[in-house]
């Protein structure tokens, strides 16, 4: 299935909490769902990479697919946020440093925009796998992509309770940079405290984050 890409425009204006959490609970269930947060030229913007059906199109498709399912719970339950479909998100050549991580402890951090704006550029991928009804509901993983300015990756990673996957970074295959942010393919069990943080709406579009970097 085509992965496709949506930037997270406007700010939440009231949100719906409970409804928003049920919805993404179900989508869950059914699709793994990545989170991409871009730190580029002084400003930090929001993705969501969202697996379409095989007739889909940005602006629709022919059945009611997951991804649309996903779009209509935004317009329900986040209201002031629109998704905007975004074709490319090239890699910059000057993001040399680059790094897997999965959660280390019960307690780790959130990977949000706070945390990536300790450098002055970069991405980050961020890949929740589909519910399962195993020991291991859902698994979690991140990759980080920064420039050479700002604190050593994997420092900060630990700081936050997640590990560095050293190897699997190494060894990954070398395939070319894609101009729209791949799944995370590896990952850990998410600690019940990080599945509540990530099911907390602003934990797509911050407001108040939103609202320092505009000012």
């Amino acid at each position: 299935m085509t992965t496709f890409l949506w930037r997270l425009d406007g700010a939440i204006e009231q949100s719906q909490p409970d409804t928003w959490k049920e919805g993404l609970t179900l989508h869950l269930l059914f699709q793994s769902l990545s989170t991409i947060i871009v730190r580029r030229d002084g400003q930090t913007r929001h993705y969501l990479g969202l697996q379409g059906c095989q007739s889909c199109r940005p602006d629709g498709c022919e059945r009611m697919c997951h991804r649309m399912l996903f779009a209509q719970l935004i317009r329900t339950t986040l209201p002031g946020v629109v998704l905007t479909p975004v074709t490319r998100l090239p890699p910059r050549v000057t993001e040399t440093r680059h790094l897997l991580a999965v959660p280390q402890r019960p307690a780790a951090d959130l990977l949000d925009a706070t945390f990536l704006a300790q450098w002055s550029e970069g991405h980050m991928v961020t890949t929740w796998s589909q519910l399962r009804a195993a020991s291991r509901p859902i698994s979690v993983g991140a990759r980080l992509t920064v420039g050479a300015s700002g604190p050593d990756p994997a420092a900060a990673l630990r700081k936050a309770g997640w590990r560095p996957l050293t190897l699997a970074t190494l060894f990954r295959p070398r395939r070319r940079q894609t101009d729209v942010p791949t799944p995370v393919h590896v990952g850990a069990r998410a600690s019940e405290a990080l599945l509540v943080a990530f099911r907390d709406p602003y934990s797509l579009l911050p407001a108040a984050f939103a609202a320092v970097e505009e000012s």
